[in-house]
């Protein structure tokens, strides 16, 4: 069993997502405070987002543990 892949992830999705928020802070300031409807669509975006690309790290590892 490669358990090599569950602390590959493991080490990898922090800093990942620590970059994601970075970038959605100074995104908010380019699309947030001109209308509470644009803020409401931005945060809503920014906060479903990331769930593709965690998916497919989910998706690669069980794959792989399957084997």
């Amino acid at each position: 069993m490669a358990r090599w892949r569950h602390l590959l992830v493991a080490i990898g999705v922090v800093p990942a997502m620590i970059m994601y928020v970075g970038l959605i802070i100074g995104l908010a300031g380019l699309f947030t405070n001109i209308h509470p409807v644009l803020d409401l669509l931005f945060y809503v975006a920014a906060g479903l987002l990331w769930i593709p690309p965690a998916g497919k790290v989910i998706t690669w590892l069980a794959k792989h543990e399957a084997e």
